[in-house]
């Protein structure tokens, strides 16, 4: 059985696209990375906000109105 160089240069355009493809889909998922990171740190922002509001909430003993309020709108 003999190779051409037509069967090897067949097979190189396939592997080259293969490449291609799979660098591309790379680029894809650390783009998508970014945009879950920046999620994930608005999310802790938010829990971090909560966090002092309850603080608050407690320190005071008894939450203001327009704190309630603020809180109750965030949480709808």
């Amino acid at each position: 059985m003999t190779i051409s160089t037509s069967d090897l240069t067949g097979e190189r355009q396939v592997l080259e696209k293969d490449f291609e493809a799979l660098s591309s889909r790379i680029k894809q998922v650390d783009q998508e990375l970014i945009q879950m990171k920046s999620n994930l740190n608005a999310v802790h922002g938010a829990v971090q906000q909560i966090d002092k509001l309850i603080t608050m909430s407690e320190k005071d003993g008894k939450m203001p109105k327009e704190k309630a309020e603020a809180l109750a709108m965030a949480t709808q």
